[in-house]
């Protein structure tokens, strides 16, 4: 997560999967989801498969 509190892309998934956590401010339109664990393989194959190796390690870009 953006903050760090989450740390990989499987804990993410189980994470929106259960609706999240509870806060004051949440939606009652946020909700969870069933995922298989395939399914849930297949997500982080294609997540993975946005990462743009060449761009994040520009040196030229680091500065950005």
């Amino acid at each position: 997560m953006h903050d760090g509190s989450i740390l990989t892309l499987e804990d993410v998934i189980n994470h929106y999967s259960k609706g999240g956590n509870y806060h004051i401010n949440k939606s009652e339109h946020i909700t969870g989801f069933k995922i298989s664990q395939k399914e849930k393989e297949d997500l982080i194959k294609f997540l993975k498969s946005l990462t743009d190796y060449e761009f994040i390690s520009n040196n030229e870009l680091k500065n950005f």
